[in-house]
């Protein structure tokens, strides 16, 4: 009664498939992917969905890369409901303006029309002119980066699962929870899930902010966490709003950074967000609450309305999602320190949908090639590879976090400023 894979992925959401597909384009090993509920039923499906910059370090920076560049393939060949909208950078009084030159624009970003770090600098008159539900007060100019935007993440994980299945050597299957994962000495044996067992020769945890409680089936401890973050949506179609950039406010709503993006159909969502594990926010993600707090969508309303002109719209209650966070901000990609048969593919910390590209090639380059580093050739025309051994996930106990790189010219969702100095 028992079944057969090469390679068990644990978690359907864009990780876990992105990883499966990547593994099934290197190898001939059979694939079997456990979902333990419906597609993008987790994390990537309460995610903004957004494609941005995420180069606070080289490896962030690479992923970035990576995302962007698998983005554009997928769009050339398919719908997935990709929305070219920017981002946005407002520089108040308070800040360097006109901004300076981003050190890994000049490393990884020719500025080509079609990059991801190609910007344009808007005096204050343009800004207003474009952005008209930007207050004045106080504003220096801005920035945008017109080639960023946002996927539907339903269309992307069901893209994946799609090219993944269609290789011959992967199966998805849904509905369907690990419930234990046996032993036999330092390697998993077999995997048990709701529908029978599997004996299985390498396991991947893609389990996204459930990671912790995989690697507990296997008797490990992973130093992730799971944190609540919330989204909550106003209705910018009321003001005659049809889109709008991922952008913020130099203020925060309860200590905590608030992005803002348009949304297919007129809307805006703002969303909290840190880079890292913050107290207060940790949570069960079995028995998360997936509502908004009774008056967080006020408390938005109140510090977005001071920078922000949006008469008619009304902010509702979203929803919320279950991010997995780790320490430092940097995701676990790496096999496991004890259980040697088990590799690791968690803690994104919000960046999944950037992300995700990457970390499917650190997967296959540590599964498949034996590598400790990342090819980048491909999308830079270049040679260039990127250590990715730092996102080892023993590095917690041995006390070597990775440090992000400071870029004070960029305005920083997460960074505070009086409340008199408008900023994010």
């Amino acid at each position: 009664m028992t079944a057969n894979a090469d390679i068990a992925v644990i978690g359907g959401g864009v990780i876990g498939l992105s990883a499966a597909y990547e593994l099934a384009q290197a190898t001939s090993a059979r694939i079997v992917v456990f979902d333990k509920s419906v597609p993008a039923s987790g994390t990537t499906g309460g995610s903004a969905g957004v494609l941005c910059l995420c180069d606070f370090h080289d490896i962030y920076a690479a992923y970035t890369l990576l995302g962007d560049a698998r983005v554009r393939e997928l769009r050339r060949r398919y719908d997935i409901g990709f929305h070219p909208w920017g981002s946005l950078a407002v520089y108040y009084e308070g800040n360097t303006f006109p901004p300076l030159q981003d050190p890994f624009a000049t490393r990884f970003g020719p500025d080509r029309p079609d990059s991801l770090y190609h910007r344009e600098v808007l005096d204050r008159d343009e800004l207003l002119r474009r952005f008209p539900w930007i207050k004045p007060d106080r504003v220096l100019g801005g920035a945008v980066y017109p080639n960023h935007g946002f996927v539907n993440p339903y269309r992307l994980v069901n893209l994946y699962e799609r090219l993944a299945v269609d290789t011959g050597r992967v199966e998805v299957l849904h509905g369907t929870p690990v419930l234990q994962l046996r032993t036999d000495g330092d390697r998993i044996a077999t995997v048990v899930t709701r529908r029978g067992a599997w004996n299985v020769g390498e396991v991947l945890n893609a389990g996204g902010p459930w990671g912790a409680k995989v690697a507990a089936l296997a008797g490990r401890k992973l130093a992730l966490t799971p944190q609540r973050i919330q989204v909550c949506v106003a209705t910018a179609f009321d003001d005659g709003i049809e889109s709008g950039p991922l952008t913020g406010v130099p203020e925060q709503v309860r200590g905590e950074g608030v992005w803002c993006r348009g949304e297919e159909g007129g809307t805006f969502l703002f969303g909290q967000h840190h880079h890292m594990t913050k107290p207060g926010f940790t949570v069960d993600p079995d028995n998360a609450n997936r509502v908004n707090d009774d008056d967080y969508p006020a408390d938005v309303a109140d510090v977005y309305r001071r920078y922000w002109h949006l008469p008619q719209s009304e902010f509702l209650n979203g929803w919320c999602c279950v991010y997995g966070t780790t320490e430092d901000g940097f995701p676990i990609v790496s096999r496991d320190g004890v259980v040697r048969n088990l590799w690791h593919a968690v803690g994104m910390n919000g960046h999944g949908i950037t992300c995700h590209a990457g970390v499917a090639r650190t997967i296959r380059a540590l599964m498949v090639e034996g590598r400790g580093d990342i090819d980048l050739s491909d999308v830079l025309g270049r040679p260039e590879r990127i250590d990715i051994t730092p996102l080892d996930a023993g590095r917690f106990e041995r006390g070597e976090l990775i440090a992000f790189h400071d870029r004070p010219e960029v305005p920083d969702l997460e960074r505070a400023v009086p409340a008199a100095s408008p900023e994010d």
